[in-house]
């Protein structure tokens, strides 16, 4: 082989990298299969499949009867069960018959910005650029629990970050 042909093939393959590197560094997909690809997909499907369950929940919770037992604490302690409607109002800090209700999925690697488009979406909160700015704040960053959390639009900002952070 010539000089002229090595010389040739290595910038060959000078250009074939730089193109590589532009084309992640600008996130152009140009087909070549990587894992934040299928992970992304993943994390849809199973978005798909939680949305689905929720709705799922929601409609047999629709579906329990009226009557059911309610378990209350006095301040002295003690356990009372009583039978209860559900259109009665069990006590000045229950929810209002009004407010909305939805379990709140979180896992692995979700954003505040996700939490907060959730709730907007539920319709549990109004602004969900408020919520995205509090669950940013010092105090609650980095604190988002794995886990199901029920929350209803009767709950401040404040309340829901202190519930899905497990702060007090």
């Amino acid at each position: 082989m010539n000089t002229s042909s090595i010389r040739a093939f290595g910038m060959a393959i000078f250009l074939v990298g730089a193109m590589l590197a532009l084309a992640e560094r600008f996130d152009v997909n140009i087909g070549l299969a990587t894992s934040t690809s299928s992970s992304d997909k993943e994390v849809t499907s199973l978005q798909k499949k939680l949305d689905a369950a929720n709705k799922e929940i929601t409609s047999l919770k629709e579906q329990l009867p009226k009557k059911a037992t309610v378990k209350s604490e006095s301040a002295d302690g003690v356990v009372n069960d009583r039978a209860s409607d559900g259109d009665e109002k069990t006590n000045a800090s229950s929810k209002p018959k009004d407010a909305k209700t939805m379990t709140l999925q979180i896992y692995s690697g979700i954003t505040p910005y996700v939490v907060a488009q959730k709730l907007e979406d539920g319709g549990i909160i109004s602004n969900s650029v408020e919520m995205e700015l509090l669950l940013a704040n010092a105090k609650y960053s980095r604190s988002l629990q794995i886990g199901s959390f029920e929350v209803n639009s009767s709950m401040s900002n404040e309340e829901i970050a202190k519930l899905i952070t497990g702060k007090k």
